[in-house]
């Protein structure tokens, strides 16, 4: 009887011992879990929430910058050239490398008086420690400086989702000599203003760059669209000038798929449906608030990773640029290119006013 009670008692003690070990491996375990929790969403935050530019540069000087104005030569014509979805990863990838070197044979051989960088200049949400957006805008930017040409940044969706928001990639950029940006302050978005093309003495046509927004919450959520406030701020500044108006922005407006369906293509650019252009429906506000606007002539987005495809569509030319860099998804058909756009400031309506080309290295 004995024998069996220390029998009993010895087994009560193992099994209270290997519940105790058990105990304390799963609090190892979940402290460890808790650890690298913290430490991932600590880095997550980090990410998230820092501007890594180090610039050190004042965004809201972008309020005070005055309105450029660029005088047309005699023949009457003014050649933008855009560029967009390069998706730069960190400047020094084979993919970026690839890009630049396209982009400087490109700039080589095709003068301009004016470039447009029309979103997604670099890649967005992303955790690889080696991406560094700063880096690779500052590469392009002094890429760009070589050639004295006046440009701009439109913002995509993908620039300010990590490691600063869009108001830290314009800082940045703002230092650059030939860097051109504005914003009112009671205009929703991080960057919008009027480029005036004068002829002979006068306005005869106008530029505008608009932010189309990202996506909220980062990396995950819906895409942003056009505000109220930013139509009303372009159509008071189209009234003002009462001239044709070329306006460029990064995510298209529902429009793009009538246009595209139903109005005049574009002799040699091929139509390629390759992504919905409805995939941001309430910019559908944009074309309710524009569509009867007999100044705005063109139109001109990105975004879809597609071809280049432009058509003639109720008064207007709606226009869509291919992807320009290595980096950005597409299908292996889609050759990364930019998009030259010239503008007759003398043509007397907006179907003579331009001429489109896909340009390659």
């Amino acid at each position: 009887m004995r024998l069996q009670v220390n029998f009993l008692f010895k087994g009560a003690m193992m099994m209270a011992n290997r519940k105790k070990l058990i105990t304390k491996i799963i609090a190892i375990v979940l402290a460890v879990v808790l650890l690298l929790a913290g430490s991932f969403g600590g880095y997550l935050l980090y990410r998230f929430n820092c501007d890594k530019s180090g610039s050190g540069n004042n965004y809201s000087a972008v309020y005070s910058q005055p309105v450029s104005t660029f005088d047309v030569g005699d023949d009457g014509e003014f050649d933008v050239l855009k560029i967009n979805d390069t998706h730069f990863f960190n400047g020094t990838c084979e993919d970026d490398t690839h890009t630049l070197s396209d982009l400087k044979a490109i700039l080589d051989k095709t003068p301009v008086d004016f470039i447009v960088v029309n979103g997604d200049l670099v890649e967005g949400f992303n955790l690889r420690r080696d991406y560094d957006k700063y880096n690779a805008i500052s590469i392009f930017a002094e890429l760009i400086e070589e050639y004295d040409i006046p440009w701009t940044f439109a913002p995509g969706n993908n620039d300010g989702e990590i490691d600063g928001d869009n108001k830290a990639i314009i800082a940045f950029m703002m230092p650059y000599e030939h860097f051109i940006c504005g914003n009112a302050k009671e205009v929703y978005g991080d960057m919008q203003f009027f480029v005036d093309l004068t002829y002979n003495g006068k306005i005869a046509h106008s530029l505008v760059v608009l932010d189309s927004g990202m996506r909220r919450p980062k990396a995950i959520g819906k895409y942003e669209y056009i505000q109220e406030s930013q139509i009303n701020w372009l159509l008071d500044g189209i009234h003002e000038r009462k001239v044709p108006t070329s306006v460029f922005f990064h995510m298209p407006v529902p429009s793009f798929e009538a246009a595209f369906d139903n109005g005049e293509a574009y002799e040699g650019f091929t139509m390629y449906k390759t992504y919905p252009y409805t995939d941001i429906p309430k910019n559908v506000l944009f074309d309710d608030m524009t569509k009867d606007n007999e100044y705005i002539s063109l139109i001109s987005c990105a975004h879809q990773h597609s071809n280049n495809m432009c058509s003639f569509y109720e008064g207007r030319w709606y226009q869509l640029s291919s992807v320009s860099g290595y980096s950005a998804g597409r299908d292996d058909f889609i050759i990364p290119s930019v998009t030259l756009t010239k503008i007759d400031v003398t043509a007397d309506n907006a179907e003579n006013m331009y001429t489109f080309e896909q340009i390659t290295a």
